[in-house]
């Protein structure tokens, strides 16, 4: 009897705690048309900051895109592109800070 009611318990624990990650998957699971973080109008807003560090900006948002559609391209992520991509979009994060710090 006891060892029924610690199995339904684990099972009702396991069974509420998938329906609640599956509620909101979070950032980062688009799909195909999934958009890059930067537009090229959003870029030219980086008012205060030199044609270098703008170019910069452009650069590392060009490359992200271009990881993201190389990730895409197959229309699956795998773990390793979904770190890719989470660890490009915090070193262009971090970039435009360190831009927008020194302004």
């Amino acid at each position: 009897m006891k060892m029924t009611t610690i199995l339904s318990a684990a099972a009702a624990a396991i069974v509420l705690t998938s329906g609640a990650a599956m509620a909101h998957p979070g950032k980062g699971h688009g799909g195909p048309g999934y958009k890059s973080g930067y537009s090229q109008q959003q870029i030219k807003h980086h008012r205060g900051a030199g044609p270098a560090q703008r170019a910069a900006i452009a650069r590392s948002a060009a490359n992200l895109a271009a990881l993201k559609r190389r990730a895409w391209r197959d229309g699956r992520l795998s773990m390793i592109e979904k770190a890719q991509i989470r660890n490009a979009e915090r070193r262009h994060a971090a970039l435009v800070q360190r831009v927008h710090r020194f302004r």
